[in-house]
């Protein structure tokens, strides 16, 4: 008789059973519970916050930034506008000759100050030059005598001719003269031309309350409109122009929120006129201080300044004889030195100060100061030279 053997076999499981299985894993797999919900919603969570904060942190690093350009833009143009109406300071133009027509006209014209022309009766002769204001005694002032003048500490007062009463928590203001050969069709906004102040007006216009009509133009006229020729003649006279710098108080809006600063002003001749009280047009705002010094030879064989002196110093300085030729001390100024502060406007600049680092800045003085809470303020120095105040005769 055979053995019979006997194998264990693998129980099967028919299709349909197979199916109704996988169905069943699917099943238990599809959805999540509620705290596996909530620990990816918070996973989520975190990484939203963590990306607006870097948003944020980046967007107010980068007005940070912003704030800091602007200020030093603003520091720059400063000192570039001043820097080239100080080139200018006691230029005259010396291809400019008396009028052999207009007989009230002699003299000598190719220095500065003009040698004064007198009538027969003795008296100045009537041009934008020699032109009194009512109220201020002689003329011209002693602001007006020589390309550079200055005020400490306070605005130059142009009803009188004079500076305000010192005061060192203000800012000093530079008065720059010189005189312009061009014609009248040169000060109009599009003209390159030196005829205008730095407010855009025609010191010799005929709105002008110190100017004769007769200096306006080459030929004279009678009275009647000038015409277009006209316009392009040369005055009769060089026409004098007087800028002056210095800072004015003033409230803007920043980001919805006033804030208070001060702004690079200037008023010039033909707008604010000897006589009429000065309007210091804001030019520029974010202006913390401005400072002007001024270098002054103080020996007869060269030009180099000794030292730099501040305004009140200059005007104690005595007068020193060159060539048999008394000099004031004004008249030997041959350098000037001007000092910026600019400080930023509105928000927070300081982005990362070192744990126990005090942050400072030098003032125009030259003395460490501490910086603000919330803003940064720069200081920019530079010297400029005089070039029409190194003339030298042989």
């Amino acid at each position: 008789m055979r053995p019979v053997l006997f194998c264990a076999m693998r129980p099967t499981m028919s299709k349909q059973a197979a199916s109704v299985a996988r169905a069943g894993e699917f099943k238990r797999q599809r959805g999540l519970t509620l705290i596996e919900l909530l620990v990816a919603m918070a996973i989520s969570l975190v990484i939203v916050v963590a990306a607006a904060y870097v948003f944020l942190a980046s967007r107010e690093a980068q007005r940070a930034i912003d704030r800091n350009s602007s200020s030093r833009e603003t520091g720059a143009f400063i000192i570039q506008t001043i820097g080239r109406e100080l080139m200018n300071a006691g230029f005259y133009p010396a291809t400019m000759v008396p009028v052999p027509g207009d007989a009230t006209q002699t003299g000598m014209y190719d220095t500065y100050p003009p040698l004064p022309t007198l009538d027969a009766s003795g008296n100045s002769a009537l041009t934008d030059w020699q032109a009194v204001a009512a109220n201020v005694v002689t003329w011209p002032p002693t602001a007006f005598m020589t390309g550079i003048y200055g005020c400490d500490g306070g605005q130059f007062k142009t009803n009188t001719s004079t500076c305000d009463t010192v005061d060192a928590t203000k800012a000093d203001t530079v008065v720059i003269n010189y005189f312009s050969g061009d014609a009248a069709n040169m000060a109009s906004e599009s003209s390159a031309g030196g005829r205008r102040d730095c407010n855009g007006s025609d010191p010799a216009g005929a709105a002008s309350a110190i100017t004769p009509n007769h200096n306006n133009y080459r030929v004279k006229t009678d009275g009647s409109a000038p015409s277009a020729d006209d316009l392009k003649k040369p005055p009769q006279l060089p026409i004098f122009v007087s800028n002056r710098y210095t800072l004015t108080d003033l409230k803007m809006s920043v980001d919805g929120f006033d804030v208070n600063t001060k702004s690079l002003g200037c008023s010039g001749n033909g707008s604010n006129p000897p006589g009429v009280l000065a309007i210091y047009q804001p030019i520029v705002p974010g202006v913390e201080d401005l400072q002007f010094t001024y270098g002054v030879y103080q020996a007869a064989d060269t030009y180099t300044p000794s030292r730099f002196y501040t305004a009140t110093e200059v005007n104690a300085l005595s007068d020193l004889t060159v060539n048999g030729l008394a000099y004031k001390p004004w008249q030997r100024v041959t350098a000037v030195r001007a000092c910026v502060l600019v400080r930023t406007l509105g928000g927070n600049t300081r982005i990362a100060d070192k744990a126990g680092a005090a942050r400072t800045y030098k003032n125009c003085a030259d003395v460490d100061t501490a910086q603000p809470a919330r803003d940064t303020i720069t200081r920019f120095v530079q010297v400029f030279g005089l070039r029409n105040g190194l003339k030298q005769y042989y």
